[in-house]
């Protein structure tokens, strides 16, 4: 019998419209690694559900075979209200429509409640502080009022992710390779989830702007690691996986991403079984602060000179955005230069640009010296 998913029902707050979150869960309570996976908080990006749809099949070969080690949780579709959005036809799942705020910013971070509820009670057992942080974070977590439905919907997420080991959120850019956004701390030990996936470049950072959901969830064990020591308690792996592309939701992709992810599952140890041979990560790993985000100058259609995945070098013409209601070929065009030498791996689907419209990505090694702050595009 496939495994019932948990649905709960989240608050009305429109006369007649309600929503729920549907919840699967693997292995025991409290099995190690704790992992929870979640896909879609930003519900126009359909290839991570595809995933996510493909790893819960997976997980129920492996449930019923008791090969389920750990304690998994995985939300298929972690935004049922962005998911209904739609406007003449066009989904539209990145932001609420009532509020215009970005789904996946502005978490509620309990750092300094979880520090002032465990200041006399840790030890030197990094286990038992462990869960002394788990509880506390929890408690503090359980205190939070949300204003709306948006509101609380994050506020379920995290406290479904707030206590585990691993936390997978499954994302996809706009034109794509495979990439990942970790937490500096987690890299190399992040290793082996890059070389699965193949992903082309990973991005470092602690704290980009905006509080996303994977920061926000591992934030309160970095204050307690900060106050306490890197050895009080141990670090959770938090990321942001994105699956190439918008367009790329299709069955091949997605099963085969889901492979992946289930072999990483299987060499942390939360599934039974022989994951093959470690693959090596052949991509770039680079702090965030190394992205060049590419901003369109002028209005107009881009026209790309690179295919992604291309290595570019600085200075070089990554871009065009032509100006098509002109007939001056000597001003119609205006060129968008790379800030830095590395690999272009993402690129904009909508191909019409106004000024300060972000149109790609390019990832160097060296951190450029205009990208401080917030790090993050809405």
């Amino acid at each position: 019998m496939p495994t019932k998913p948990l649905e709960v029902s989240l608050p009305r707050y429109s006369l007649g419209t309600e929503h729920s979150l549907q919840t699967y869960r693997y292995g025991k309570s409290g099995g190690t690694p704790k992992v929870y996976i979640q896909a879609g908080i930003h519900a126009d990006e359909l290839p991570a559900p595809l995933v996510a749809h493909h790893l819960v099949s997976l997980l129920e070969d492996a449930e019923a075979a008791g090969n389920v080690t750990g304690d998994i949780t995985i939300v298929p579709v972690a935004n049922p209200v962005g998911l209904g959005q739609a406007l003449l036809s066009d989904h539209l799942g990145r932001y609420d429509l009532s509020s215009g705020r970005n789904y996946n910013r502005s978490y509620p971070d309990v750092s300094a409640a979880v520090l002032e509820t465990i200041a006399s009670n840790m030890t030197g057992d990094a286990d038992a502080n462990r869960q002394t942080v788990a509880t506390a974070i929890r408690g503090a977590l359980a205190k939070v009022k949300p204003k709306s439905l948006v509101e609380t919907l994050q506020l379920h997420l995290l406290q479904l992710a707030c206590d585990c080991d691993i936390v997978l959120d499954l994302h996809t850019d706009s034109e794509a390779e495979m990439h990942l956004y970790l937490d500096p701390d987690n890299w190399p030990a992040a290793e082996d989830l890059a070389a699965e996936l193949d992903a082309s470049v990973v991005m470092t950072s602690r704290s980009s702007g905006g509080r996303p959901f994977e920061e926000t969830a591992a934030a309160p064990w970095h204050a307690v690691r900060e106050r306490f020591g890197a050895d009080a308690v141990p670090l959770p792996l938090t990321t942001v996986i994105e699956l190439r592309g918008y367009t790329d939701a299709s069955d091949d992709l997605a099963a085969k991403d889901a492979s992946a992810l289930y072999r990483f599952l299987q060499r942390r140890g939360a599934i039974s079984g022989d994951p093959g041979d470690a693959p090596a990560f052949r991509g770039i790993a680079a702090p965030f602060e190394a992205t060049d985000l590419l901003v369109s100058p002028a209005a107009g259609i881009v026209t790309f000179k690179k295919d992604l995945g291309s290595s570019v070098e600085e200075g070089e013409i990554v871009a065009e955005i032509v100006d098509v209601s002109s007939n001056d070929a000597t001003t119609c065009r205006t060129p968008v230069h790379a800030k830095t030498s590395g690999r272009l791996f993402t690129r904009c689907l909508t191909k019409l640009a106004r000024p300060g419209s972000q149109i790609g990505k390019i990832q160097g090694t060296e951190p450029i010296v205009s990208r401080t702050g917030y790090l993050l595009t809405d």
